[in-house]
């Protein structure tokens, strides 16, 4: 039987990230509100952000499939914005190594009490929280670039406090 991911919510994500350099804020951003894979953050360029449309176009991801994820305006414009000042087109937004990314991710997690939280737990909280607010499978799998739906479910975690608000309503 396959072990179920962790998911974290917003809350813990932000504890998460609160004392990281901006560099790696911003990366765990784009894993936990646009879906990235550590790789794809890591692979990330000037060219791939479009400011106009609020898209980021991933070029040739995992599945060697190109994909656009929605910009989320609230919680990463901004910083996109700021740590594409002064870039040329070709220029990485975020220098860094998948290595140092996990890395960082890992010890400020266990700095903080939160146990094993890696990068994948982004992207699995990602994908959790767009089924909790009503997207389907099928638009999950294309923002995540899964070339087939059952890799998805693999990511599609309600978790428990959903789980908990339905069955009071059903129950009572």
């Amino acid at each position: 039987m396959r072990k179920i991911p962790k998911v974290i919510d917003e809350k813990t994500f932000n504890k998460l990230i609160k004392n990281m350099t901006k560099k790696y804020k911003l990366a765990c951003k784009l894993m936990f509100y646009a879906g990235l894979r550590v790789s794809e953050v890591c692979r990330l360029r000037k060219r791939d952000i479009d400011l106009k449309r609020m898209l980021i176009f991933i070029e040739r991801s995992k599945y060697l499939r190109n994909r656009y994820v929605p910009i989320d305006e609230k919680n990463l414009l901004y910083d996109l914005i700021e740590f594409m000042k002064g870039k040329k087109d070709d220029d990485f937004i975020i220098d860094t190594k998948p290595n140092l990314l996990w890395y960082n991710i890992k010890y400020h997690a266990k700095k903080i009490g939160l146990g094993d939280i890696h990068p994948h737990t982004l992207r699995h909280s990602f994908a959790t929280r767009l089924l909790e607010r009503g997207f389907t499978i099928i638009e999950v799998q294309q923002l995540l670039g899964h070339s087939n739906v059952a890799t998805t479910q693999v990511y599609l975690h309600t978790s428990f406090t959903s789980i908990r608000e339905k069955w009071k309503k059903i129950v009572g």
